[in-house]
């Protein structure tokens, strides 16, 4: 039976609430503030009621209305008595239909911290009209109270719970268990955020630079020739070792027209790029040797290879990588005023990755000061370019994003030198970025190893005679710059020196063994991971908001702090950047194209240079779209490099389901990145973890996932007004208990203190814990919460298979398993792509009723 008789009786308790609302100025002046028209329309009984919150006093009328609503909202007569009671879930009551929303619902939904107070005036206006029996006890009597049915099932429980008391409480250390590899520090290392690039002195004449190339083309080739041997003796401790030999016209070609701090990021074959500028051949040895005093500490190796202070940003093993890499480091150039441009080197074949177009187009958008170089040596490991490419000149893609593209002799490095220090000074003047195809040829195999069986062997001859060494040097001796013998010193010299670095590296030590779990993070300031006082206040505000707070706090602390994604600049599909473009401008707020690759890769590359860039992407389930710069670069550079790079970035995505987006917009994703050494993962499940929980990750030095469930955004809570933050690798303790330990993640959250509150109405006393951030996670909480009930259930939103809580049970159970009274249990998704049919999509969802019926099944 419905709990309003008719229309009359529907219209008389909302007029009499509405009276109460216009008369109190509090309540009144703050819905004020939305200036909108909010129109509610109901079924059961059927009505309708039109707010006019514009103008004071408000006004409302009911029945048809000639004023155009804002916002709409469609729900039965028993969901406005619960909502007026305060009972409503609102995210959850939108996502299952039991209200429709129409129109500006993010602005409506801003106001719901301003409707709280007229919650308490709701049952005092029922008591006056006589309605008491309207007013449920629990909220009549503001006690705790239970049906016969649940004291009943309780009667029979009691015994249960309280009868045998745990096992002794084991000796574990709860420290130890959260243990993270992330290093702590008071005070950040004297430089730590400044990279200082060692010059190279290059000549200034023609001829002298023409010298210094042939010198340098002479190192290449004698380092890269002693690897073959080495590799050929067991020497290097890999099988995956791609020599360059043939092509070092294009390095020095390139390289020599950069300068000293001008960035570069290079391929899996960059041995000689990184010699070209100027890398320790020393250093650079050792790597390739595995040994502690490599460039990057043994981490790297021969495909990772790089040095921060020669302006590399690592090479790479991930074909089209360097791209991005390098518009990063553009954009941050730009940004910055700082006058650098930023070049990427790669092969043939990444002209064929989705990463090379996206990369272009975005340097191409923002008129970036970027070079892209493509090493056209004609294979794509065993493939000739003409069987992968259906264009004759790679160059010729440049059309498509508007820029230059420059086809030119590879074999020749100072053609290649020219066509580099063009370009370089385009970009440098403002001009945006230029395609430059140097085609070449490698003497050896895509690896070393292999048969070459794919290439005929007068191809190979023919192309030797094109040696880019002797090109110069016949041009050198030609012109009476360079005689007989003093190219047959500098070679010679070339390979005593490569001698000298081949013994310091059979020399060097190995890595100790502690190295193995350093350098997987930055340093980061202690406070960002340590517990200050919970602040009290009196504001609320909805998730969205916070979000927003915190982000446009942070952008006015930090200057380095930028947003980039799709349509941020009008707040995005859920409207939660919406006026930060206004605030910041264009630069800190931009406003990118559809393209998840550019957006992760130029924040990667972004962050490697000085600054802190915060994306969003749009929604969890396009990470799969930009996973490379993620799980392959985020997540590792800083080891493959040693330790050299920082990468201070945050990714924020909103996930879940509960807007019928199906199966492509509505996985929770929480737990997927979580087995990604190298990242911290985040889940904020309230309005006041979510602002406090960003700001701490904006001001870490690491790459985070920020996690924010869709249906989170309208919950309201309490946000102080204060700076604060919410110390990473913590879990809070939401609700004390001691018969079961509800562990709940991110959107359950607030579900799981639903269903706490409801079994307390039974006398089941529930201890939720919110793990917060899920890397680094706080295991010593969650353990020492299950000693203390001896009960475990775990709440998360994405599917149960391989989800979070799986991992929660197995390390509890590891240390604790003599402390539990019952086997763990889960509360999770359904196996199943996310169906659009709401009944469906709901039933795939976990809810309160499930964590109720998992806490009740446990005891």
């Amino acid at each position: 039976m419905a709990v309003f008789r008719d229309t009359e009786h529907l219209y008389e308790v909302l007029g009499a609430l509405f009276d109460r609302v216009r008369q109190d100025p509090v309540i009144s002046h703050r819905l004020l503030e939305g200036n909108l028209v909010v129109r509610f329309r109901f079924t059961d009984p059927e009505g309708v009621v039109t707010i006019d919150l514009r103008q004071a006093p408000l006004s409302y009328e009911f029945g048809p209305s000639d004023l155009q609503p804002d916002v709409e909202m469609i729900q039965s007569g028993d969901t406005a008595h619960q909502f007026w009671l305060g009972r409503l879930n609102t995210a959850r009551v939108i996502a299952t239909r039991k209200v429709v929303a129409r129109g500006s619902v993010p602005k409506a939904l801003a106001l719901l911290p301003a409707v709280k107070p007229a919650f308490d005036l709701y049952p005092e206006v029922l008591a006056e009209l006589g309605y008491e029996d309207m007013v449920p006890p629990e909220v009549e009597h503001a006690a705790v109270g239970g049906t016969a049915s649940g004291l009943g099932w309780l009667a029979g429980l009691r015994a249960r719970l309280r009868g045998s008391p745990s096992s002794q409480e084991p000796d574990i250390d709860l420290k130890a268990l959260s243990h993270h590899h992330v290093p702590l520090v008071r005070v950040l290392p004297a430089g730590f955020e400044e990279v200082s690039c060692r010059s190279q002195d290059l000549p200034t004449s023609e001829t002298e630079l023409k010298a210094e190339m042939l010198r340098r083309m002479h190192l290449i080739r004698a380092t890269e020739t002693a690897l073959a041997e080495a590799y050929a003796r067991g020497e290097v401790p890999t099988e995956l070792l791609h020599l360059s030999v043939g092509q070092e016209g294009t390095a020095v070609g390139v390289c020599f027209a950069l300068h000293a701090d001008d960035y570069m990021t290079t391929t899996h074959r960059g041995h000689g790029h990184m010699l070209a500028k100027g890398a320790d051949l020393d250093g650079m040895m050792a790597e390739l040797f595995g040994k502690a005093t490599g460039l990057c500490k043994g981490k790297g190796g021969s495909m990772h290879v790089t040095e921060a202070a020669v302006g590399a940003l690592g090479a790479n093993g991930i074909v089209g990588a360097a791209y991005l890499i390098a518009t990063g480091a553009a954009l941050s150039a730009k940004h910055r005023a700082s006058g650098q441009v930023a070049v990427a080197i790669a092969g043939d074949g990444a002209t064929n990755q989705g990463m090379f177009h996206e990369a272009l187009n975005f340097a191409a958008v923002f008129d970036l000061p970027a070079v892209f170089v493509v090493e056209n040596n004609l294979y794509g490991e065993f493939t000739p370019v003409r069987r992968h490419a259906a264009v004759e000149n790679l160059a010729d893609r440049a059309a498509a994003y508007g820029m230059p593209g420059v086809t030119v002799d590879g074999n020749d490095p100072w053609a290649v030198y020219e066509a580099t220090r063009e370009a370089v000074d385009r970009a440098r003047s403002g001009g945006g970025p230029t395609l430059i195809e140097a085609l070449t040829y490698r003497w050896r195999g895509h690896m070393e190893g292999e048969p070459v069986a794919y290439r005929e062997p007068a191809e190979i001859e023919a192309w030797k005679e094109r040696c880019p060494i002797q090109h110069l040097e016949r041009a050198l001796m030609a012109s009476g710059v360079l005689t007989a013998e003093q190219a047959a010193q500098i070679r010679d010299e070339a390979g005593a020196r490569v001698e000298e670095a081949l013994l310091f590296a059979r020399e060097s030590p190995e890595p100790a063994l502690e190295a193995l779990t350093e350098d997987i993070f930055a340093p980061d300031l202690a406070v960002l991971y340590e517990a200050g006082p919970r602040l009290e206040t009196g504001r609320e505000m909805s998730y969205a908001q916070a979000v927003w707070e915190a982000l446009a706090e942070e952008m006015a602390r930090d200057e380095r702090v930028f947003v980039l994604g799709e349509d941020v600049s009008t707040g995005g599909y859920f409207s939660v950047t919406e006026g930060l473009a206004e605030e910041f401008g264009p630069y800190r707020v931009m406003d990118t194209p559809i393209s998840e690759y550019a957006i992760t890769g130029s924040a990667v590359g972004a962050a490697m240079t000085g600054r802190r860039p915060v994306a969003e992407i749009l929604f969890s389930d396009f990470l799969t779209a930009a996973m490379d710069p993620i799980m392959n670069q985020a997540a590792k550079l800083r080891y493959m490099s040693g330790g050299q790079y920082a990468l201070p970035l945050v990714i924020r995505t909103p996930g879940g389901a509960g807007i019928g987006g199906a199966a492509q917009h509505s996985q929770s994703l929480e737990a997927w990145l979580t087995g990604i050494p190298g990242l911290i993962v985040v889940a904020p499940g309230t309005p006041y973890d979510a602002k406090g929980l960003l700001k701490a990750t904006i001001r870490s030095n690491n790459p985070v996932l920020f996690f924010e469930n869709k249906l989170l955004y309208t919950s309201i809570g309490p946000v102080p007004e204060e700076d604060y933050l919410v110390p990473l690798g913590l879990a809070d303790v939401k609700r004390e208990g001691r018969d079961v330990t509800l562990v709940a993640i991110g959107a359950m959250v607030p579900q799981a203190l639903e269903a706490a509150e409801e079994l307390a109405r039974e006398g089941v006393s529930v201890e939720v814990v919110d793990p917060r951030t899920l890397v680094p996670c706080d295991w010593g909480t969650i353990v020492a919460s299950v000693v203390k009930t001896g009960r475990l259930v775990v709440a998360e939103p994405g599917v149960q298979t391989h989800g979070f809580g799986g991992e929660v049970i197995a390390r509890v159970t590891g240390v604790a398993l003599g402390s539990l009274k019952a086997g763990p249990r889960r509360v999770a998704g359904v196996d199943v792509p996310m169906p659009y049919n709401r009944t469906l999509e709901n039933a795939a969802t976990p809810d309160v009723q499930d964590i109720i019926s998992a806490v009740r099944g446990i005891l």
